[in-house]
């Protein structure tokens, strides 16, 4: 969008970001204090957990009995677990494994919700019952006992919570892309492409899902953030992830038995997983504000 001012006797073309744009967005969030404190913490975050192993001054996996309880140091900000093992660097490495889980368990659930959702809200009838009926099973048990049934039929592993959490929040995805597709399925650029006679498959890929993205693009940054706090209940359960990787539920399963005597075992992985879930809620909360044309400035 291009507004034109005159300016002495000259034309200066003023560039405007579009409602919905990727810059619109951004300029949106950057207006947003605590959107920015989360975003900021978020990338910093994932950026120490891989530099983590060279910048930390310990290793996450070394073991050294004679610390082991150690309180929060000099040597050790977040002091040492059972077996003498810094937290510090536990939590900083174990931040991929949590958001990892997080991301990409939402990226499954995004892109087989999307393509649920698009081929039951554009076919309807009998495709349609077919599909919300199959969704209306998966939804008739709640989203993290089902990841947990699914974790258990799997077995524990890093890749198998992944799948787990990903199938388990599918109907999610699938019954907001249906809803959105009903919106617009008779809309007019729709029915120009039907009368052009373009295949089911472009006016679907190219025409519908395109203008549907808005409200998944929310729920997508929502979603992360859920997603990471069920998979560490899955690890804090016995479900998720090995006991020995330094995830941060795995962590507080570990250290619940010292709870009373060593709290600092709990308390800095539960202040993590606390942060970043905030930190991707109040990110999602900017983007939904950006990309809603009722909060029009």
């Amino acid at each position: 969008m291009l507004n034109k001012k005159k300016m002495n006797g000259s034309e200066v073309i003023k560039k405007t970001e579009v409602p919905g744009s990727l810059p619109y967005v951004w300029k949106k969030i950057r207006k947003r204090p605590l959107a920015m404190a989360g975003l900021i913490f978020v990338v910093g975050l994932l950026i120490l957990s891989f530099i983590s192993p060279w910048i930390c001054a310990h290793s996450y996996k070394a073991i050294s009995m004679r610390e082991a309880f150690a309180l929060p140091s000099g040597n050790h900000p977040f002091g040492c677990d059972e077996l003498g093992r810094d937290i510090l660097s536990r939590v900083l490495y174990g931040a991929k494994y949590t958001m990892s889980v997080g991301v990409f368990s939402t990226l499954i659930s995004c892109v087989f919700g999307v393509i649920l959702g698009a081929i039951s809200g554009y076919f309807g009838g009998k495709v349609d019952n077919f599909i919300m009926r199959c969704l209306d099973i998966f939804q008739a048990f709640p989203g993290i006992l089902l990841a947990i049934a699914l974790s258990t039929a799997l077995g524990p592993g890093f890749e198998k919570v992944i799948i787990a959490m990903g199938i388990a929040f599918i109907p999610i995805f699938a019954r907001m892309m249906r809803a959105k597709i009903l919106s617009i399925r008779g809309a007019e650029y729709v029915e120009a492409a039907t009368a052009m006679n373009c295949s089911t498959f472009r006016i679907v890929v190219r025409h519908i899902i395109p203008n549907a993205l808005s409200p998944l693009i929310v729920q997508v940054a929502m979603s992360i953030a859920n997603s990471g706090l069920a998979a560490s209940s899955l690890s804090f359960l016995g479900f998720g992830v090995d006991a020995t990787t330094p995830e941060w539920g795995a962590m507080l399963s570990t250290g619940r038995a010292f709870l009373r005597t060593y709290p600092h075992l709990c308390i800095f992985p539960g202040l993590f997983i606390m942060a970043s879930v905030l930190s991707f809620n109040l990110v999602g909360d900017a983007i939904r504000d950006a990309l809603d044309p009722k909060l029009k400035d």
